[in-house]
């Protein structure tokens, strides 16, 4: 048997293997013996058909199986040897075999390459330190005070600050009609919506009323569809609630879990300072991963390309994990830049994690798993246990661990985070 794997590029690897036809004979001789056990023909007992005819029938579906399995084996074989760990299938391209000479194969596998990261221990990108205002705290109390709001009904015109309940009657966008949507009927907090023309143009009305609202969308939208778009609606007026917010004294403070609007005005603070700062850490991680990304370029397999396109779809669509989806040629030209960066990121992340030996802890899987037995409402043993048993636990850990190495590109070190 003789074997040449050659590195065709960064991620492809090309394999020749040939094969002499006497390493055929043991593997073909023990299916031709399974088939006799096996198969069953009229006149003759399970077992006791004979060879000849096993073969007249089966023979070239037994030999080919045979060279199937002893190629995937041998070529499982040298790869390992070879310490190369496929991406995806290997993809024959040449075989040949005239049952006389050797069986011969040429064939090619995805690799994912070697790579070295140059400067993530100084790329200078810290997170700011993060101030909260009394504005803010302000800001974040009159919305907590308007999740808690009742409205009621009111016998009079529409204003700021009040409920405006209606139905859709006709919606023409820079001049083209628009199919009324299924849920035709719409709620809008006059002062607070992300449509001011919209809301305007709703002060001042009755139930009852039919109106027709001129306005813009601002460029700054949600949707960006409609960024700067004229817009005509005619709508009709089914009610208008004056809403109500709840009186700051002891009986609310009790409802929502404080003693006092002290201890409010300082959770809302906490909860902003931890938002803000979440989000400013992700900003720099982001530009972190883009610098680094940028200046340590490297070829991504195409295989696993195509595998995250895949499971990108099928969380996309709420497929079972067993689900087979092929992406269309478009959908892969859509999705392959992002792709391409979150695999680039991930092993840039790993390959850090592995430099600076980065793990989890287990204050600090343990510390994740009560985080996540709040949010579901379920005690810490039972997340623990759960976890445990389903074999998520390690899955859980490499998440930590990635996450420590894109602290440590902004600055944030193992013992410091274990203090905060």
């Amino acid at each position: 048997m003789t074997v040449s794997i050659k590195e065709t590029s960064a991620t492809l690897r090309t394999i020749e293997l040939s094969i002499p036809q006497e390493s055929l004979k043991a593997p073909f001789d023990k299916k031709v013996a399974k088939y006799r056990k096996e198969v069953t023909f009229k006149g003759f007992r399970q077992g006791q058909v004979p060879k000849q005819m096993i073969l007249s029938r089966f023979g070239d579906a037994i030999r080919q199986e045979a060279i199937d399995e002893l190629l995937n084996q041998t070529l499982t074989d040298e790869l390992k040897k070879a310490g190369i760990n496929p991406v995806g299938r290997v993809k024959v391209e040449e075989f040949k075999d005239d049952k006389e000479n050797d069986i011969s194969l040429k064939a090619t596998v995805e690799v994912d390459p070697v790579i070295d990261i140059q400067g993530y221990d100084s790329l200078g990108i810290s997170v700011p330190e993060i101030v909260v205002s009394d504005a803010e705290v302000d800001e974040e109390l009159a919305r907590l005070r308007q999740m808690w709001s009742k409205d009621e009904s009111a016998d009079r015109a529409s204003r700021t600050g009040d409920v405006v309940v209606g139905n859709y009657l006709e919606v023409v966008i820079d001049g083209v009609q628009k199919d009324i949507p299924e849920e035709k009927e719409f709620r809008s907090l006059l002062g607070e919506s992300s449509t001011p023309g919209f809301d305007q143009g709703l002060v001042g009305v009755s139930k009852g009323d039919i109106k027709e609202i001129d306005f813009v969308y601002p460029e700054d939208h949600r949707d960006e569809a409609y960024r700067g778009k004229t817009a005509k609606f005619k709508v009709e007026i089914t009610d208008v609630r004056e809403v109500t917010p709840p009186a700051m004294d002891e009986e609310f403070f009790k409802q929502i879990g404080v003693k006092d609007m002290e201890e409010l005005r300082h959770n809302l603070a906490e909860g902003l300072a931890n938002s803000k700062k979440q989000a400013a850490k992700a900003k720099a991680i982001t530009e972190a991963m883009d610098l680094l990304i940028e200046k340590n370029p490297f070829e991504v397999p195409q295989g696993r390309i195509l595998d995250l396109i895949r499971y990108t779809l099928k969380r996309h669509q709420h497929a079972p994990e067993d689900a087979e989806i092929e992406p269309t040629e478009e959908q892969v030209k859509t999705l392959t830049p992002e792709a391409i960066r979150e695999i680039k990121k991930h092993r840039i992340l790993d390959f850090v994690a592995n430099k600076e030996k980065l793990k989890a802890t287990q204050a600090q899987v343990d510390a994740r798993l009560e985080e996540l037995a709040k949010s579901y409402h379920v005690d810490f043993e039972s997340m623990k246990n759960y976890f445990r048993q389903s074999g998520r636990i390690m899955s859980l850990r490499e998440e930590l661990r990635i996450e420590a190495a894109a602290d440590f590109l902004v600055g944030i070190r193992p013992e410091a985070s274990a203090n905060s």
